[in-house]
């Protein structure tokens, strides 16, 4: 089904494009713009800006481009369809309703979010207004959840049934196949029918950073229940456990706001902990911390206070991700509740604000695992205090700033009374076999991941001339008039290069029809790729000096739009008739050698370079009537 133009037009002016990319990419403002590191290819220098005024982003390293629209359907590999629908529903704009044809059009991964939806509202539903709800909700409330809680949180509950939900679902027109690739339900072993994989359990739905519902978690609640105690979602196209994290649809502005987050085990521990009001925390789900974890932690603050029950697997489980957190290049603290307590216990117990008082009494990395070695009594022999140093050193060798590595290697010697050539001695060792690990695994094809999407390099192998582009740059930085003014003295034909020509047709075409100019309306208005590339790396990039320009000692730089405008027009037109020119010297000297009357070809060789001086020394003439 085809999205109307102005719905289209309200939903991209609703979805602001900082805050929409914030979402994947951790961005710092520079000047009017906000810079970070590319998404769509690896770097260590961030070249990926992004501009609040044209609403439009471009990578100057691997040439990614475009607006909102675009960034989603790059990022997300998803259609256009999809990502108007996606910041639709962020933004609470109502489009018109799917029919089944349209949701035959409709891609794999929006008609899997679709039915995630369904079964997100279906579930909260059953918990709210169902008899049978009221086990969930007894449930919820006995964990100390608020209503308000309770629905900022999604949490619902599945009916005890083989197929309330499968029912549903049929009754909405959703495909039973569907709903078994979301992960909703379960074929018999005997492929003879379907059954819900979710029953008589509350319900956690798991959300992405964009708000959008990709799994559950299942919590038992009735004593013949025989499966576990949590039943989880299993992996599909729209979900993967490693790369996701429980809570961080509602706690990023909170992160982005207070510059770190803290990472939690359960579900209930990061519901009750963000009910006291600690709003910037997230789950890593019951599962393993991940590198990919990490980085989408990244996106939104380089600090990480680690919160895990003191017993000892939560210790080693914290061992291990202060290392994953420090080589990913983030800082990390350990906050280490009193043994048998968990988040959730000791805030219901004590309270928020003494869980936040915690929270600033953080250990370093350095502390956590000198206190961690002393419980075990290796702080207590010679060999037992060795391997704790070593270990230390071990997790110091994975910072890849050279100056933090060398505080704390101080900070070691320090606490231990140790030599620091001692301690640089066994740092230097341990690099050596990070760096011999490194070099392994890269050539290991067992350890290779599944690269990030590529994007290829901007622009054909022909260049654009500098002055199709200056002109191109003027007219989009400052729209209607400018583009009016332009297209009264050059003709798009005069555009040579592919690209060139295709923008400034389209942008005649919008004028000529009295549309009003808009960079990102634009963008999407574009017929491919490439074009839409161009178009967003002349939005940020700086004006170019064409060479007619450096003859004529014109400034580029002029801040005066129109000064700008004329200079451009000028070196358009001073091209266009000194080729002109150059065909008609051909002509008169094919015609001269034929022995033919050259007179006229010779008059018109002198008009043109007339006009062509002319135009160097006295810019544009007036127009009639002026």
């Amino acid at each position: 089904m085809r999205i109307p133009d102005e719905k289209i037009d309200e939903v991209r002016g609703a979805s602001d494009i900082v805050d929409v990319i914030s979402a994947y990419v951790q961005l710092k403002k520079r000047g009017k713009s906000f810079l970070g590191r590319c998404p769509f290819h690896q770097e260590k220098t961030p070249s990926f800006s992004v501009s609040p005024e044209k609403q439009m982003y471009y990578c100057f390293g691997c040439g990614a481009g475009g607006n909102v629209f675009t960034f989603l359907m790059q990022h997300d590999r998803v259609s256009f369809l999809e990502a108007v629908r996606m910041l639709a529903e962020r933004s609470g704009i109502a489009l018109p309703a799917d029919d089944p044809a349209a949701q035959a059009q409709a891609t794999e991964h929006e008609v899997l979010y679709n039915a995630c939806r369904l079964a997100g509202l279906f579930f909260y539903d059953m918990l709210t207004h169902s008899p049978e709800g009221k086990i969930g909700l007894t449930y919820f409330q006995g964990r100390g959840f608020s209503d308000e809680t309770i629905k900022r949180f999604g949490l619902g509950y599945s009916l005890n049934s083989w197929d309330g939900f499968l029912q549903h679902a049929t009754r909405e027109g959703v495909d039973v196949a569907v709903l078994e690739r979301a992960g909703l339900v379960v074929k018999k072993e005997d492929g003879s029918k379907y059954y819900d994989r979710f029953r008589g359990r509350a319900m956690f739905p798991i959300i992405s950073a964009f708000g959008r519902v990709i799994a559950f978690g299942a919590r038992k609640l009735r004593d013949d229940d025989p499966l576990a105690k949590y039943v989880n979602s299993p992996e599909t196209p729209i979900y993967n456990k490693s790369r996701t994290l429980y809570g961080l649809s509602q706690a990023k502005d909170a992160i982005r706001e207070k510059d770190f987050t803290i990472l939690v085990e359960g579900y209930a521990d990061l519901i009750t902990v963000a009910q006291a009001g600690i709003r910037n925390i997230v789950a890593s789900s019951g599962t393993a911390l991940t590198e990919e974890q990490i980085r989408l932690i990244d996106r939104y603050t380089k600090n990480i206070t680690l919160v895990y029950d003191a017993d000892s697997a939560g210790s080693k489980a914290m061992l291990r991700g202060v290392d994953l957190i420090i080589e990913q290049g983030l800082d990390v603290r350990v906050i280490e509740l009193p043994e048998g307590e968990d988040p959730d216990s000791f805030v219901k117990k004590n309270g928020g604000e003494e869980f936040e008082t915690m929270i600033a009494k953080a250990e370093s990395f350095l502390d956590f695992k000198a206190n961690y070695f002393r419980r075990l009594g290796m702080l207590s022999s010679a060999e037992g205090k060795t391997r704790a140093i070593r270990s230390i050193v071990g997790t110091i060798a994975r910072m890849k700033d050279e100056l933090k590595r060398t505080v704390y290697v101080q900070a070691l010697a320090e606490k231990y009374s140790l030599p620091e050539t001692l301690l640089y001695r066994e740092l230097e060792t341990t690099l050596g076999g990070v760096r011999n690990e490194a070099r392994r695994h890269a050539v290991s094809p067992a350890s290779r991941v599944e690269p990030a999407p590529t994007v290829s390099q901007p622009l054909p192998p022909r260049q654009i001339p500098a002055v199709e582009k200056n002109l191109l740059k003027v007219m989009l930085d400052h729209g209607d008039e400018v583009i009016r003014f332009v297209f009264s003295r050059v003709d798009p034909v005069m555009f040579h290069h592919p690209v060139a020509r295709t923008i400034a047709e389209r942008l005649h075409a919008m004028v000529s029809r009295n549309q009003s100019f808009e960079p990102s309306a634009l963008v999407d208005a574009l017929p491919d790729d490439e074009v839409k590339r161009v178009v967003s790396e002349l939005l940020v990039q700086s004006l170019e000096i064409a060479p007619e320009w450096k003859r004529m000692k014109a400034d580029p730089k002029e801040p005066d739009p129109w000064k700008m405008a004329e200079d451009s027009v000028v070196s358009m037109l001073v091209r266009e008739l000194d080729l002109l020119h150059e065909e008609a010297h051909r002509v008169y000297k094919e015609a001269g050698a034929r022995g033919e009357d050259t007179r006229e070809l010779y008059e018109k060789l002198m008009r043109l370079k007339k006009e062509s001086m002319e135009l160097r020394t006295n810019g544009l003439p007036p127009e009639p009537g002026a």
